[in-house]
């Protein structure tokens, strides 16, 4: 691999992409997702930097839309509902 080929214009940018391995837990049990890379566009928007933290052992890989914004607001939005409910509110 070439210096120009190695993902410099990764660092300081959030991926586009998340990188999981989900594991399915049977009918009645939702499956389970655990984030195991990213993935950042190439600026001509013809492929993909895909860095790894693991390699699954079924070798499937899903990939999802980095939605940042998005779980950030719904967050806020949770913890602002909670806040209303004042102190010593039980679920």
């Amino acid at each position: 691999m070439s210096d120009q080929d190695t993902p410099k214009q990764t660092t300081g940018r959030q991926p586009d992409t998340l990188a999981y391995t989900v594991k399915d837990r049977g009918q009645d049990k939702d499956p389970v997702w655990n984030r195991i890379g990213a993935a950042w566009a190439h600026k001509d928007g013809k492929g993909q930097d895909v860095i790894l933290d693991a390699i699954p052992v079924d070798g499937r890989i899903t990939l999802r839309e980095n939605r940042a914004e998005d779980f950030k607001e719904k967050r806020r939005q949770s913890s602002q509902t909670r806040q209303d409910r004042g102190p010593g509110y039980d679920r």
